[in-house]
């Protein structure tokens, strides 16, 4: 008897070795049956790959629903984090349909624990481009004039709660927001009901270039926690000072509708990149 359980100590940790890369690509791949074979003959539920994902992680970040539920019928570890930080419903999430519902990846996330409901406060103020701040159809004062009446910060916050209310998926709610027009943001204490402060600069530009205006949105995003601090300091939409070609206008009246269609561009890369560091602390 004694001899068994000795041979078996040695063998059975050989075996899960052994069926561990096997589980991991049947995973990877949504063979559920596959799956379930390997888990019999003893594959370890948390072996992970070179990243340091386990198959829970791989099933959910190839959007196979069937093989997520079998993996968590096992007993698989809904919490682990792989080498990035990043656990089985993240990497669901931010897969490139994870936030579009009725798709595998939405499946996968309604199997999975949901995570909190992160309260968010926007505070935006703007101020011209420093170095992309001409016009070919007005003097600069009258320009400054024209996007104090446009609000570009307003715009952002706009296209942001936009944003919040189609394709969020309900992860994140904007409980305040905050456009104080033309100003630096010397910083906002945090309200004490949030779970995050957004402060965003934002920083419209127009440069006349043969005899047409292009215009540009920069937009630098600071987000900060109450308890525990700055989070990240990230620069959306750059402008053509970094190579992208700005809009081209060709009257002031285009102005308006170009920063707003800008603003919206950028609303889906701040809001992921804010539920990302949210989710990832």
């Amino acid at each position: 008897m004694r001899f068994c359980a000795i041979l078996l100590t040695a063998v059975l940790p050989l075996l899960a070795a052994e069926n561990s890369p096997d589980l991991l690509d049947a995973a990877k791949k949504g063979k559920s049956a596959l799956v379930g074979q390997l888990l019999d003959k003893g594959a370890d539920l948390e072996s992970q790959d070179r990243e340091g994902r386990t198959p829970l992680m791989l099933a959910a970040q190839y959007g196979h629903a069937p093989t997520v539920r079998l993996l968590l019928d096992k007993g698989a570890k809904s919490g682990t984090r792989d080498a990035h930080g990043w656990n089985a419903y993240m990497l669901a999430l931010l897969s490139p349909s994870g936030g579009v519902v009725h798709t595998p990846h939405d499946a996968v996330l309604k199997l999975l624990p949901q995570p909190k409901r992160f309260r968010l406060a926007l505070d935006a103020a703007w101020a011209p481009g420093k170095e992309l701040f001409s016009s070919c159809f007005m003097r600069p004062a009258d320009l400054t004039a024209h996007l104090r009446e446009i609000r570009p910060d307003a715009l952002v916050i706009e296209a942001l709660q936009h944003f919040a209310q189609t394709s969020g998926r309900d992860l994140m709610v904007i409980v305040s927001a905050d456009a104080r027009g033309t100003s630096d943001i010397p910083g906002k204490s945090a309200p004490a009901d949030v779970d995050a402060v957004l402060t965003l600069q934002v920083e419209p530009g127009v440069t006349c270039v043969q005899q047409s205006d292009q215009v540009s949105l920069r937009i630098q995003g600071t987000l900060t926690r109450p308890k525990g601090g700055q989070s990240f300091e990230k620069t959306f939409g750059t402008g053509m000072k970094t190579g992208m070609r700005g809009e081209v206008a060709t009257n002031a009246n285009q102005h308006g509708p170009l920063f707003a269609s800008w603003a919206k561009s950028q609303a889906g890369p701040i809001w992921w990149a804010v539920l990302t560091a949210l989710l990832m602390d």
